[in-house]
């Protein structure tokens, strides 16, 4: 064994590796803001001035039947999509969708956040949709907390949140189905839904009309 090595205390290695675990497990997030590029105000033009037109690109969408901007369509962890007011104009945002596992951060909310880190940074419980029908899983009211409110810039958060069905015991499966309300909807502080273990699958940043 090297004496160098052997002269150090176990107890000061072992504190090094836990020092050392943190930073090679953390990956960088980008905060978004509805400010700048993603201002109220912005403009396929604008994204492409400031990211680098080949990382702004042109794609139509199914889901919206529209053209819309995909900014770093190369890069996964960056990629966002952007659909506008004036799509012949491709100006004035109307939302941007993050999806997939995204380095984006919103507020503190990324998706794959757990549901009871999404219910702190949102300062209380929330309502979300059954994960079953139109709009499984949509966030349908943050119940008047941090997320009620516009974020700095005038924009809004609205988020999705599933379950792995295929990992899910039977027995909680059921119990989450107890916790369905009348109108369809489920809170997130239900007990057999925690047990589920959901998390944020995808956010939606818009501007209000």
């Amino acid at each position: 064994m090297d004496r160098t090595t052997a002269a150090i205390p176990c107890a000061t290695l072992i504190a090094w590796c836990l020092l050392c675990i943190p930073a090679l497990a953390a990956e960088p997030t980008t905060p978004f803001k509805c400010t700048g590029p993603f201002g109220r105000d912005a403009s396929h033009a604008k994204l492409a001035a400031t990211f680098g037109a080949g990382n702004a690109i042109i794609k139509y969408d199914d889901e919206f039947d529209a053209e819309v901007t995909v900014l770093f369509p190369n890069d996964p962890k960056r990629r966002l999509k952007v659909a506008w007011k004036d799509q012949k104009g491709r100006r004035g945002l109307g939302h941007v969708t993050i999806v997939g596992r995204s380095s984006w951060s919103v507020a503190g909310l990324m998706t794959g956040t757990p549901l009871a880190e999404a219910e702190r940074l949102n300062g209380g419980p929330f309502k979300l949709n059954y994960f079953d029908g139109d709009y499984a899983g949509a966030i349908t009211s943050w119940l008047g907390g941090r997320f009620d409110k516009p974020l700095p810039g005038g924009c809004v958060l609205g988020a999705y949140i599933s379950i792995d069905d295929d990992h899910i015991p039977a027995e909680v499966s059921k119990a989450v189905d107890k916790e369905v309300m009348k109108d369809g909807s489920l809170l997130s502080s239900g007990v057999a839904l925690r047990a589920a273990k959901p998390v944020v699958n995808s956010m939606i940043v818009s501007f209000p009309e």
